[in-house]
C-alpha cells in the first residue's frame, strides 16, 4: 500500500498527460502529492524522500509546462518527468535513505528493520528502482533526439509508442514485480533452507561391528584400543610383494551417519605396508600419515546431507580392513574418549551446568593443575566432553562450563556476563584435587572472544589462557536471526562491552544465492553453505577503537591456535592482533596451513567442515594435521606454563 501512495501522483499523470492539457496534468498530479504531503504531516507521520521528492518535481514540471510550448513539452516532458523520477532515487539512495527501505519498515519490526540484511536488500532494491528509472529516462530521449518531430502524442508513430510509453512502462512493470514477488519467495526459500539445514538426526547407538576376518599370511597390525588424542597406526603385513593392497576404514557417527575412507597402495619388497610411511597409488588421501585412515573418512550415509563428525560420547568404533587378490583381513578396533581410571561428573557451577573430569589415581600433594573449558555459541558443555576426558587422560583437571543461556530461544549471545568465565575458573580452583595456583583456561571461538574479555577486564586467577580461533574485539549480540542492533554481547559489572558491529548485510548475496539453489541442493541432499567471514571482516574493517581487547592487560602467558582457511571469520588476522598488543615472551601463536575455524583436540574425519549450514573452512590433510599438532601444542603449553605456579 505504501508504494501505490507514493506512486499514486504519478501514476495519475501518466493517465492525463496523454488525454489532456499538460498543465492540467501536472497541476492535478502536483496538487494531489502536495495534500498528500499535507495530510501526513498531520498525522505524524515520517517524511519519505519518494514523496518530497514528488512534490518537488512536479513543482518544477508545472514551471516548466507554463513557460513552454506545448511543442516542446510533447517531445521533453517524458523524458524530464522520467528523469525527475531516478533523480528521486538516486538522491535518496546516496544519502541513505532509500526510498523502498522507508516503505517496507512500516511492515516489519524495529529489530528487523535494523538489521543488516534487510538494510541490504532494501538499498539493492532501490537501485535497482534507480536502474529502472534510468533507463527509462534513456528510452524516451530516443525520439526527441532520433527523430526530432516525434512527440509523446504521435499514437501512429512505432518509435514515439514505443520508446516513450511501452519500453519506459514496461521496465516499471518488471521493478513493481520483482518488489512485490522478491520478499515472499526470499522468506518461503529461506523457511525451506532453515528446515533442510537444521534438522538434526536422532541420536543412535553404534552398531555391532562385522566379525573379524584374516586371510592366510595378511595381517593387520593395528591397536586395538587407544584414545582419539593419541596417534593411530595402521600397518599390513604379508601382503605379496608388487600385489595391491587396498585399505580401507569405516566408522559410524553419533547420529548414525556413516564414514569411510580407502586408498590403494604397491607393496614393497618386504611384504609390509605401513601408512605412515607410504603414500598410496590413488584413493581419499595422498600422503604418507599413519592418522590419515581416519582424517580422511568421507561421509558416505546416503539419503542425507552431509554434516560435521560428531564422536560418540564414549567408544568409536572403527573397522578396518586390509584387501589383496589373495584375502581380506578385517579388524574392528577401539577410540576412546579417554583413559581407564578418568572421573567425569556434572556440577552446578552459579546454577549453570558443568562437567568435571579428574585424571586417575591419587592426585599429586598440592593438587592436579587445572584447566577450565569453554566452548562456542553452541552452547551446553557436551561439545567439550571430548576435550575435558583427553585433558584428564594426561594428567589435569577439567571443568567444562556453559557460558550461553540456552534456555532463551530469542538470543543466544546479548549481554552474557563476563563474570560466568572468572566464576568457572574460580570453581575449578576450589575443587579438593585441584592446585588454584595452576589453573589454565581454553575456550574457542565466541567463547574464546569472551574469555579474553575477562581476562583484560578483571584479575582472572590463570596461569595461562589458551584461545582457540580467537576474536581481537568484541562483537554485538547475536540471535537466531542474525546481529541485533544497539545490543552488546557481553557486561562487565552490569555495564555493556563496548562492540563491533556485525555487517550481515554483506551475507545477502550468499543468502540469496542460496535461496535460488535450495530445492536443488534439497533434492542432491546437499549442504547451503553460508561464509560468515565476509561479515566479520568488513566488521573489524570498521570497529569501533573501544571494542578492540586489551590483550596486554591480561596478565596470563596466551596460546593462540588458528587455521589459515578459517571462513568462519579472520581468526588468524585476530589473533595476531591479539599478541601484537602484548610483549609476553611466552605467548605462542600457531597457524595451521589448509584447516578452518573447528580445530578439535583429538584425530577425528576432516570431512564436512561445517554444521547446521555454516561453513567452518578447512578439511583434508591440512585440518588432520591441525587436529593432532593442537593437541601437542596444547599439551606442551599446559606443561610450560602449570610446571611453576601461578604468582
Amino acid at each position: 500500500m505504501g508504494f501505490i501512495i507514493g506512486f499514486a501522483p504519478w501514476i495519475v499523470y501518466w493517465i492525463l498527460v496523454g488525454n489532456t492539457g499538460f498543465v492540467a496534468a501536472i497541476a492535478i498530479a502536483f496538487g494531489i502529492a502536495a495534500v498528500g504531503q499535507v495530510l501526513q504531516r498531520l498525522r505524524g507521520q515520517p517524511w519519505r524522500t519518494l514523496e518530497v521528492g514528488t512534490v518537488a518535481v512536479f513543482a518544477l514540471l508545472l514551471i516548466a509546462a507554463l513557460t513552454l510550448d506545448d511543442a516542446v513539452l510533447e517531445r521533453w516532458l517524458q523524458p524530464l518527468s522520467n528523469f525527475g523520477l531516478f533523480a528521486i532515487a538516486a538522491v535518496g539512495a546516496l544519502i541513505g535513505r532509500p526510498f523502498v527501505r522507508e516503505y517496507a519498515a512500516a511492515t516489519v519490526d524495529a529489530r528487523t528493520a535494523a538489521s543488516g540484511g534487510f538494510r541490504y536488500i532494501t538499498t539493492a532494491m532501490t537501485w535497482m528502482w534507480v536502474a529502472a528509472f534510468g533507463l527509462m529516462t534513456v528510452f524516451s530521449l530516443i525520439p526527441p533526439i532520433v527523430d526530432g518531430d516525434a512527440t509523446m502524442r504521435d499514437a501512429g508513430d512505432t518509435l514515439s509508442v514505443v520508446c516513450y510509453w511501452v519500453l519506459p512502462f514496461t521496465l516499471m512493470g518488471v521493478a513493481g514485480l520483482v518488489s512485490a514477488v522478491f520478499p515472499g519467495w526470499f522468506e518461503k526459500r529461506s523457511q525451506l533452507l532453515e528446515t533442510h539445514t537444521s534438522a538434526e538426526p536422532a541420536v543412535t547407538a553404534q552398531p555391532a561391528p562385522a566379525a573379524d576376518l584374516s586371510a592366510g599370511s595378511l595381517e593387520l597390525d593395528v591397536p586395538a584400543s587407544s584414545r582419539h588424542d593419541e596417534a593411530f597406526s595402521l600397518i599390513v603385513r604379508g601382503a605379496r610383494p608388487g600385489s595391491s593392497v587396498t585399505v580401507r576404514t569405516t566408522g559410524t557417527d553419533l547420529f548414525g551417519g556413516q564414514w569411510r575412507a580407502e586408498a590403494t597402495f604397491t607393496v614393497p619388497a618386504d611384504g609390509i605396508v605401513d601408512v605412515a610411511g607410504q603414500v598410496p597409488d590413488h584413493g581419499d588421501w595422498d600422503v604418507a600419515d599413519a592418522d590419515a585412515p581416519l582424517w580422511a573418512m568421507r561421509f558416505v550415509s546416503e539419503g542425507r546431507v552431509p554434516d560435521l563428525f560428531v564422536p560418540p560420547p564414549d567408544a568409536w568404533l572403527v573397522t578396518v580392513e586390509a584387501s589383496t587378490p589373495d584375502g581380506t583381513s578385517r579388524r574392528t578396533v577401539t577410540r576412546h574418549v579417554s583413559a581407564p581410571g578418568v572421573s567425569v561428573r556434572s556440577l552446578d557451577v552459579g546454577d549453570r551446568p558443568a562437567l568435571l573430569a579428574l585424571p586417575g589415581g591419587d592426585a599429586p600433594s598440592g593438587g592436579w593443575p587445572g584447566v577450565a573449558c569453554f566452548g562456542g555459541s553452541e552452547g551446553g558443555v557436551d561439545s567439550q566432553r571430548s576435550t575435558v576426558g583427553m585433558l584428564a587422560a594426561n594428567g589435569y583437571a577439567a571443568l567444562a562450563y556453559s557460558w550461553v543461556d540456552e534456555s532463551n530461544t530469542d538470543a543466544t549471545l546479548v549481554n552474557v556476563p563476563l563474570e560466568r568465565f572468572t566464576s568457572a575458573v574460580e570453581a575449578l580452583g576450589a575443587q579438593p584435587s585441584v592446585d588454584a595456583n595452576r589453573v589454565t583456561a581454553m575456550a574457542i571461538s565466541r567463547g574464546a572472544e569472551g574469555l579474553l574479555a575477562s581476562a583484560c577486564v578483571g584479575d582472572l586467577p590463570v596461569a595461562g589462557l589458551i584461545l582457540i580461533s580467537p576474536s581481537s574485539v568484541s562483537w554485538q549480540a547475536i540471535g537466531p536471526d542474525g546481529e541485533i542492533a544497539d545490543t552488546p554481547s557481553w557486561t562487565w559489572k552490569g555495564r555493556p562491552v563496548p562492540w563491533a558491529p556485525l555487517q550481515g548485510g554483506t551475507l545477502m548475496p550468499q543468502l540469496i544465492r542460496n535461496a535460488w539453489r535450495a530445492h536443488q541442493d534439497v533434492t542432491a541432499h546437499r549442504p547451503s553453505l553460508l561464509r560468515l567471514g565476509a561479515a566479520y571482516r568488513a566488521g573489524l574493517a570498521a570497529a569501533p577503537a573501544d571494542a578492540t581487547l586489551r590483550s596486554e592487560q591480561a596478565t596470563a602467558s596466551v596460546l593462540c591456535l588458528t587455521g589459515a582457511d578459517d571462513q568462519l571469520w579472520p581468526s588468524d588476522e585476530m589473533a595476531t592482533a591479539v599478541l601484537g598488543r602484548r610483549s609476553d615472551a611466552r605467548d605462542e601463536h600457531r597457524t595451521f596451513d589448509g584447516a578452518g575455524h573447528l580445530l578439535r583436540l583429538g584425530m577425528f574425519p576432516a570431512d564436512a567442515q561445517w554444521t547446521g549450514g555454516i561453513a567452518f573452512g578447512g578439511g583434508g590433510a591440512g585440518q588432520g594435521r591441525a587436529q593432532r599438532e593442537a593437541v601437542h601444542s596444547v599439551l606442551g603449553f599446559l606443561a610450560r606454563i602449570t610446571a611453576v605456579a601461578r604468582a
